[in-house]
């Protein structure tokens, strides 16, 4: 298992990630319909989103797929080599009888990350972290209501280098891997008309010799060097989906609690409100959809006129600037075959602007740029 997730972290490495360091959603129609997945049925795809939702399934489903991300990060002007990269993505799902299903999803999850080495004034950054999940899930479905849990098995590794003047600082990568679980429940409130919930644990992560290194020189400002804990945080949502014809219509809302993490809360991460809306039209095997995802910023942007607030918004901005919030996806698929289809998306986050004040530490102030880019491409077996 630790061979199969880390060939797969190496393909989605400095995978910048779009709610805070959590991707919008996985798999092609929830990323066409905007990050939306608790109430919506997608077939094998809810492997990723919520696991209740295999429990209605109707038979075996393979669905494998990866997304071209390409985010654009500028520092003062300045582009970050971290701009492109593969997300891999397997979901499976099978009937086991008329109540149970069972399903696997295999995934990248989170991350992000910069690369501004040969830029002296950037202090030659360079910060990549990465997150894989393996989850299997058993859901159980009757007429109306469905239940799934998934444990979980997450892979992270992390990377943190810069220069402090002369001195190199980073002791290289570190990786590690924690437990969690998810849960979720969804019941249908009449024929067309479904409502879920979702709760995803928080999932302990240490990466030695990673963040108290990279704190040590400014260790007189925080009054110690960081913990090399960065917790994966709680999630918790619900969604709502209604079908009407051919047209599904969905809305989710899920709180990241970012300011509750380990290592997240130590930088004065904020925990994110996030709203997602989709709709989609799917007849005789083809489907159409857009759909739209918003979440503010977690990152807070101190005054930066004192050392310990100008060196929280260097690690914060130039480092780990996460700092997108609105995204706009449109997608389509169609069958190819009786059991085979092909599905794709686009989603795209539009550039925004930070300026962080550096004065505390003597620097000058750094504005940071973020768009974002990204194409996911799926394929799907039934049988």
């Amino acid at each position: 298992m630790k061979k199969i997730l880390l060939l797969s972290a190496v393909s989605a490495s400095m995978l910048f990630a779009t709610n805070g360091d959590n991707l919008i959603a996985l798999g092609a129609k929830a990323r066409a319909m905007g990050g939306v997945g608790i109430a919506t049925y997608y077939g094998a795809e809810n492997a990723l989103s919520n696991p209740a939702l295999i429990g209605k399934s109707k038979g075996t489903e393979f669905d494998f797929g990866a997304t071209l991300f390409m985010p654009k990060v500028k520092a003062n002007g300045v582009k970050s080599k971290a701009d492109i990269n593969v997300i891999p993505e397997i979901s499976i799902s099978q009937k086991i009888n008329d109540n149970w299903s069972f399903g696997i999803g295999m995934f990248g999850s989170a991350g992000m990350g910069v690369d501004y080495r040969g830029h002296a004034n950037l202090m030659d950054a360079r910060t990549n972290l990465l997150l894989m999940k393996f989850a299997p899930a058993l859901a159980y479905s009757n007429d109306k209501f469905s239940f799934g849990f998934a444990p979980v098995l997450q892979y992270g590794s992390l990377d943190i280098a810069y220069k402090y003047g002369s001195t190199q600082v980073g002791s290289g990568s570190s990786d590690d891997f924690g437990f969690g679980f998810e849960i979720g429940m969804t019941y249908d409130v009449i024929d067309n008309l479904r409502v879920g919930i979702l709760y995803n644990s928080p999932i302990k992560m240490t990466y030695t010799h990673t963040l108290s290194v990279a704190s040590q020189p400014f260790s007189g400002i925080f009054g110690g060097t960081f913990s090399d804990k960065l917790e994966q945080p709680a999630t918790y949502g619900a969604g709502i989906s209604y079908d009407y014809g051919d047209f599904t219509f969905a809305f989710d809302y899920k709180k990241i609690k970012w300011s509750s993490a380990k290592g997240y809360k130590d930088f004065g991460w904020k925990d994110q409100n996030v709203y997602a809306l989709g709709a989609k039209y799917e007849n005789d095997g083809t489907w159409y959809a857009i759909g739209f995802n918003h979440a503010k910023n977690p990152i807070r942007n101190y005054a930066g006129t004192t050392p310990q607030t100008a060196a929280l918004n260097l690690f914060n901005y130039l480092m780990f600037p996460a700092t997108e919030e609105t995204h706009y996806s449109a997608g389509a698929g169609t069958n190819i075959t009786q059991h085979l289809s092909l599905g794709a998306s686009l989603v795209y986050a539009p550039k925004k602007t930070v300026t962080a004040n550096l004065s505390g530490i003597g620097l000058p102030p750094l504005t940071v740029e973020h768009s974002e880019t990204s194409l996911t491409f799926s394929l799907r077996y039934d049988f």
